[in-house]
């Protein structure tokens, strides 16, 4: 089985709509951790918009969310120059990592919160791509 929604969003609040249409899958899915996947999604578009297309609305950045059969992928572009995101790489117990106050008045929490929710976040070379990968829970 596999189910994909494509959209290109103008500006953050453009996701509301698309959103309709994937979210009865990251609830079923995800259960629980439903809001948190999604939170992941809205993340990657929010730096998107903001870092890649400074908060202009010109030009979209493409959204792919695919349901595979036992995972959902997500990949988000803009036309932006991209970013160094090798500043961003930590190391594999950051599920674990608990950040201090200080840790979060900068930027890249959003990017701390993909990692922590998501099972992979990768960026491609540029770095105006990302891809974010989450296998679905255990069904009970």
């Amino acid at each position: 089985m596999k189910t994909s929604y494509e959209a290109n969003i103008f500006h953050p609040k453009d996701l509301r709509e698309i959103r309709k249409q994937f979210y009865p899958h990251l609830v079923q899915r995800f259960g629980k951790d439903q809001l948190l996947v999604d939170a992941s999604i809205s993340e990657a578009i929010i730096n998107s918009w903001k870092h890649g297309h400074g908060g202009a609305s010109e030009e979209s950045i493409k959204l792919k969310v695919t349901f595979l059969d036992s995972m959902m992928i997500v990949r988000v572009q803009d036309c932006g120059e991209g970013f160094n995101w090798r500043d961003y790489q930590v190391a594999s117990d950051m599920k674990h990592w608990f950040p201090d106050v200080e840790d979060l008045e900068g930027t890249g929490r959003g990017i701390i919160l993909m990692l922590r929710v998501m099972d992979d976040l990768r960026y491609n070379d540029k770095g105006n791509e990302c891809l974010l990968m989450k296998k679905y829970r255990r069904q009970e």
